[in-house]
């Protein structure tokens, strides 16, 4: 039958308390990769978590960022805004929709505070090299003068092709910034576990091909891919936000539990991503404690509408109403 959950509810409150004198140590920054694999390897993957979480609240940038938004009221009456939300899709978003991969309830969301909504109508199971295309002729159709995109795991590795392979598309003027969620922007560390041997990458090319789509997908998911060696670079305009899902391993869904362990001796991660890999150092990040890279959690509902409703006020001008 296997395990129900990795582990029994473990004391958060405690735990946090317990990380306070390595986050003061860090004085308002976040700890790197390497320096959380040490700590998981000294202090276990569940303190190795809350340090990260705990120093995001302490971090200049990212901290007032998270008060703002806990500070925010959730409305739901907002009038029409002339900004426009562009989501792309998470990987197997048409496959499998009740995971949240379609990002519909977020779609929801945003039209309930005013935006106008689409959905870039990606592949479901596409290269990120193939999607970033559709990405360009989506937004070349597109007339709003203030976009911007909403990008759920895969999807915003699907967005940072675009940027790299079209940086001259005329359409990127008019897009404001880009919300990150969970996102796969420098690939997935689980892409690597699942063909770092070759029963796995036989074993996965097999799944692809049952699937209808090319063993490429695998490939260009590899943190070690050519699209994501490069540092990141935004256009100066463009703002970037970002939610990164931090669990602990008790909070883990049966689904997600064997990624999750696998990815285990690299340290913190949400089953599919190393969890500093979910932040960008391009804008500010709001930590969801408990999610995982489903990003399922009571909190994340309100969440989005108090994010959406902070957005607002930076997102241009408004119709029907004040902001």
């Amino acid at each position: 039958m296997g395990k129900f959950y990795i582990s029994a509810p473990v004391d958060d409150v405690m735990l946090a308390s317990a990380t306070r004198v390595q986050v003061a140590a860090l004085h308002g920054r976040l700890p790197s990769t390497p320096e959380l694999k040490a700590v998981a390897d000294q202090h276990g993957l569940d303190f190795a978590t809350m340090l990260l979480y705990q120093a995001m609240l302490a971090s200049p940038l990212h901290g007032p960022f998270i008060a703002a938004l806990d500070s925010e009221p959730v409305c739901t009456t907002y009038p029409p805004i002339a900004a426009k939300v562009l989501v792309i899709p998470a990987l197997f978003h048409a496959h499998y929709p009740e995971t949240g991969a379609d990002a519909a309830f977020a779609a929801g969301i945003a039209r309930q505070c005013g935006f106008q909504v689409d959905t870039i109508g990606t592949g479901s199971l596409a290269t990120s090299t193939a999607n970033a295309a559709l990405i360009k002729a989506a937004l070349e159709r597109e007339t709003a003068a203030d976009i911007w995109i909403f990008a759920v795991s895969k999807g915003s590795a699907d967005f940072r092709a675009f940027l790299q392979l079209y940086p001259d598309c005329p359409a990127i003027a008019r897009i404001r910034g880009w919300i990150n969620v969970c996102g796969i922007s420098a690939g997935s560390q689980i892409a690597d576990y699942d063909t770092a041997t070759g029963w796995r990458a036989l074993k996965y090319r097999a799944i692809c091909r049952l699937f209808g789509t090319r063993y490429q997908l695998m490939r260009e998911l590899r943190t070690d891919h050519p699209y994501w060696r490069a540092a990141l670079v935004l256009p100066p305009h463009m703002q970037m936000f970002s939610f990164a899902a931090l669990p602990l391993g008790a909070h883990i869904q049966k689904s997600l539990i064997g990624r999750y362990q696998a990815l285990g001796p690299l340290g913190p991660n949400d089953g599919m991503m190393l969890c500093r890999d979910a932040i960008a150092d391009h804008g500010p990040a709001y930590p969801v404690w408990g999610a995982d890279h489903f990003f399922r959690s009571p909190q994340v509902i309100s969440l989005l509408y108090r994010f959406f409703g902070h957005l607002r006020r930076h997102a241009g001008s408004t119709q029907g109403g004040s902001a």
